[in-house]
């Protein structure tokens, strides 16, 4: 790819983005505004690097503009995160006529400040420009192979650099990769590579008589003559480098594979029992290096084939990274992912909105994670929260172990009794992966333990329910569990639940099944809308995007609706007149975590699309990734919050961390498949195509990519008439994809006709509301070839109208709070108290209780001074042994400033006062206090806090 090309493009339209930017500010996104909807990129420059390395094995990144590498070869990022790799480096030797030109650090050229460089999961293209008339080139590749999986699951990275002699006469070129093993010391492999006990680099080359070169390079032999030099002595300092002379325009490859090896846990990695060395793995690598680049160029390059905006391409196909940052793959099998922020493994509420990729794209991992999650199933059918061993403090390390396979007691970060959603995201995940894969065996051996989730919720609903509505909850808890009601999400969710029960138990031919999960069904919809659309109870207000997340759910997953359309416009509107996203997009210009962007994108952005209103959406996640790539340490570092507006874009990345990279992002691949049309149904060959076409895109999608379990596959449509109601589709599959019947959207009135490949087929009309469609039995097979399908009609009359404008301004807390850091801040007056609560004692004394793990309180815009504070003083009671409190600056995942210990006092009111050390804070900020402990209870008791 030629990076530089785009450049003159983006910087073009630099000038809008600031525009942009001032618009949100200011309250309102302006949907006339060609600046926030016409700014796009092609590429993704100026980021740490791709992170790249396999499935639960960890990764390596190369930093194009500083020319260096950072490593974390324990996975995962959460726990263990990227550190530097000292003296690692590119390097380069030239000479043309006896005119020698060298760069002891390769980096990326610079326009205007930036890097050429482009990183897209699971690729990493550098542009280091040309030295001495040859250019030269990098492609970093993370292995991504779902054919042969053992191929994915190892723990190397593999870089192909190419030299090009850009002139008419012959040069000598040679490029070296320096790296440093650190611990272990590093032996030669004569024309191959060094390896270590932890580190292995092997080299091969295109080029047949290019020359090898193996060592220390003590002397740095190889800036003066492209040879390396090796000294008699083990240095943890090696090099490999390959030297060729280069004739007139002729362009030459390089292949590196860099692998390692963790010896510091036996149990952490599947690949131990594969692989010994890391030598052994490097060879591999070279054996395989052509299907893996391969594979991975066909993602990227099949991605980004299409007319969908750049910038939704991006965002989407880089929140893949969680393949490598998040992902863990025990030696005995066991799959998890790593939340991110808050090093807690597994999530199951989080992450089953993530999983649909992964069972698109990678199913084998998706069915060991979800057997994992079933052979840890409690007795009574409850679905854990985490995989965690809880007992080991808050040292991020030591929480990656993860408990045994069928350890179903085990504790999870706070008592999950009451959490209804993780046994309804357990039952969705095993009804997704079995409708993708129609994999009979692997859903055979899920199928007890879903009947046991399923059980389960209907025990919550004896122990949670509400007496006047039945079904719906009074009480229940779920993923919100920093605040908002959680009622109405567990009931939506539980619909969905029942609705995929009754499916797959008649399926089984389980008649009472079929029955149970019928009545449940009836009673809950008809419950839920009596509570809270006829009876109003509904009440706009934190986490309320969730409020129809189980509609929003069956829409998505071709389901039919669950509740009426015009229950689903009178829900719509009162969240519009709480967000009015078509306004304000994400909201919250300072950022947040009282809404959390993959929950509101899904559950609300998912919504409006699958209901017309893409004005609204587009604001939304537009909105999302401006957040978050205008700032580009964000882009593998996205953490649950929504991010704050970027007043000053932030184009060159110093941040290689990733351990915010939170684990539900990849939801966001949910509204991609809305937006393309494609779902499918592989058990009963029935295939919906569905597309919904942005305005930008004036009307037309081409060469729209999806992934599945059968292969990729490609959507052109075209749309016309009044109400742009007529589609002309083409679907063209790269592997024979048999179909019974095909569904399409119905946006008529009267006078259909559908005609496929140029025939003219029966249909039927099913469905109701926002769910309506037109249903072919057709029969056949799609292949490369495609197939050609034309529906017009008399279009349905139906626009959805302009949202109204907010009167009041954007939620916001930029004002100076009144409480003096210096002078005692009782903790009940906290700005947000986020899973706890204020409990009164016999003696009056008011105070801040239930701080469970992960729980916390913040006040808010708190003026340090300049002179500042260094020691934090706390009263507390302390109820568990191990406890911690985590002072953070600015939001949840900000900077870590202070820890305090907290002993056990031996009573919910036997109170002490700590002082405890913190970094030096000046100026104003968020001081949120963050808890930790080995218990699922409540750890302590806050009075009051004073900063000195």
């Amino acid at each position: 790819m030629n990076i530089k090309c785009y450049y003159s493009v983006l910087l073009l339209i630099q000038l809008f983005l600031i525009n942009s930017i001032n618009a949100l500010a200011s309250d309102s996104i302006n949907v006339n505004n060609n600046s926030f909807f016409s700014f796009d990129e092609q590429i993704v420059n100026g980021t740490t690097g791709t992170p790249l390395g396999g499935f639960g094995c960890g990764a390596i990144k190369f930093d194009a503009n500083t020319g260096t590498f950072s490593a974390m070869t324990v996975p995962p990022a959460d726990a263990y995160d990227f550190k530097n790799v000292a003296d690692a480096q590119f390097q380069l030797f030239t000479n043309r006529n006896g005119q020698i030109e060298t760069r002891n650090i390769l980096k990326a050229i610079l326009t205007h400040g930036r890097p050429n460089d482009d990183a897209i999961w699971p690729l990493h293209k550098v542009d280091f420009g040309s030295v001495n008339g040859v250019r030269i080139e990098l492609t970093g590749i993370s292995p991504l192979d779902n054919k042969d999986y053992t191929n994915m699951h190892l723990p190397y990275a593999l870089y192909e650099i190419s030299l090009t002699n850009m002139e008419s006469s012959e040069v000598i070129s040679a490029f070296a990769l320096k790296w440093n093993s650190e611990s272990a010391p590093f032996f030669s492999l004569p024309a191959k590579g060094i390896y270590s006990d932890e580190w292995s680099i092997l080299v091969k080359t295109s080029h047949s008589k290019a020359g090898v070169s193996v060592g220390d390079d003590k002397e740095n032999r190889f800036l003066r003559s492209g040879v390396c030099s090796s000294s008699q002595e083990q240095a943890h300092t090696g090099k490999v480098a390959v030297k060729m002379n280069l004739l007139p325009h002729e362009t030459q490859k390089i292949y590196f594979v860099v692998a390692w090896y963790d010896r510091t846990d036996p149990e952490i990695g599947y690949y131990k029992n594969l692989y010994k060395t890391p030598r052994a793995i490097a060879e591999h690598g070279l054996k395989v290096f052509s299907k893996l680049k391969y594979n991975a160029e066909k993602l990227v390059t099949g991605m980004r084939a299409s007319n969908l905006p750049g910038w939704l391409k991006n965002q989407t196909l880089n929140t893949l990274v969680n393949v490598v940052t998040n992902s863990m793959y025990k030696k005995d099998g066991r799959v998890a992912f790593a939340e991110g922020q808050w090093t807690c493994f597994g999530t199951m509420d989080q992450m089953w909105l993530a999983r649909q990729i992964m069972y698109m794209l990678i199913p084998y991992y998706a069915w060991q994670e979800l057997a994992y999650w079933a052979r840890t199933q409690m007795k009574n059918g409850q679905i854990h929260h985490d995989f965690n061993v809880m007992s080991v403090g808050k040292e991020r390390e030591k929480r990656s172990v993860l408990v045994s396979w069928d350890d179903t007691e085990h504790i999870d970060y706070r008592n999950i009794q009451k959490w209804v959603d993780l046994n309804c995201g357990f039952i969705i995940s095993v009804f997704e992966i079995y409708r993708a894969t129609a994999d009979r065996k692997q859903f055979d051996l899920l199928w007890p333990y879903v009947k046991k989730a399923a059980q389960r919720i209907l025990d919550q609903v004896e122990q949670y329910g509400s007496t006047k509505y039945p079904f719906t909850f009074d009480g229940s808890e779920n993923s919100y569990d920093a605040g908002g009601n959680p009622d109405p999400y567990n009931s939506n969710l539980s619909a969905v639940a029942y609705k995929m029960m009754i499916q797959l138990a008649g399926e089984k031919g389980e008649a009472d099944l079929v029955k149970l999960y019928e009545n449940a069904y009836k009673m809950v919809v008809n419950s839920f809308h009596n509570r809270y659309i006829r009876d109003g109870q509904f009440v706009a207000g934190k986490h309320c995007e969730s409020i129809f997340a189980g509609q929003w759910l069956a829409f998505h997953l071709k389901l039919g609706e669950i509740w009426k359309a015009e229950d689903t416009d009178f829900i719509l509107s009162k969240l519009e007149n709480y967000y009015y996203p078509y306004y304000r997009g994400l909201g919250y210009p300072e950022g947040t975590y009282d809404e959390w962007s993959p929950y509101i994108l899904a559950h609300y952005g998912g919504l409006l699309l699958n209901t017309g209103r893409l004005d609204q959406w587009h604001a939304m996640q537009k909105d999302s990734y401006l957040r978050q790539y205008l700032d580009r340490d964000r882009v593998f570092d996205h953490p649950l919050n929504i991010l704050p507006l970027v007043n000053e874009p932030k184009w060159v990345s110093t941040n290689i961390k990733s351990k915010k990279q939170y684990i539900s992002i990849p939801a966001m691949w949910r509204n991609y498949y809305d937006i393309v049309g494609f779902h499918r149904d592989f058990r009963s060959k029935e295939l919906w195509i569905k597309p919904i076409i942005p305005k930008t895109m004036n009307h037309e999608m081409k060469n729209a990519m999806f992934i599945s379990p059968e292969g990729y596959g490609y959507i052109d449509c075209k749309e016309s008439g009044e109400y742009m109601q007529d589609k002309e589709i083409v679907i063209r599959t790269e592997s024979p994809m048999p179909v019974s019947t095909l569904y399409l959207s119905d946006n008529f009135e009267e006078n259909i006709s559908v005609t496929i490949n140029g025939k003219k087929y029966p249909f039927t009309r099913i469905g109701s509301g926002y769910a309506k469609e037109i249903a072919v039995r057709w029969n056949g097979k799609i292949t490369e070839k495609g197939i050609r399908i034309v529906v017009k009609g008399t279009p349905e009359k139906k626009v959805i109208p302009i949202p109204v404008k907010p009167v009041t301004g954007v939620i916001s807390n930029s004002s100076i709070n009144q409480m003096s850091p210096y002078e005692t801040m009782e903790a009940e007056n906290a700005d947000k108290l986020a899973g706890t609560s204020i409990v009164q004692s016999n003696k009056g004394n008011r105070y801040v209780t239930s701080c469970n793990n992960f729980d916390y309180i913040q006040f808010s815009n708190i003026d340090f001074g300049k002179k500042g504070a260094t020691q934090l003083k706390i009263r507390v009671s302390g109820l568990s042994e191990n406890s911690e409190i985590e002072v953070v600056l600015d939001d949840t995942s900000g900077t870590v400033v202070g820890n305090c210990k907290v002993p056990a006092t031996g009573g919910e009111e036997v109170w002490v006062e700590l002082e405890c050390p913190v970094g030096k804070i000046t100026d104003i900020h968020n001081v949120v206090l963050r808890f930790y402990g080995n218990s699922s209870d409540n750890l302590m008791n806050i009075d009051w806090i004073r900063f000195k």
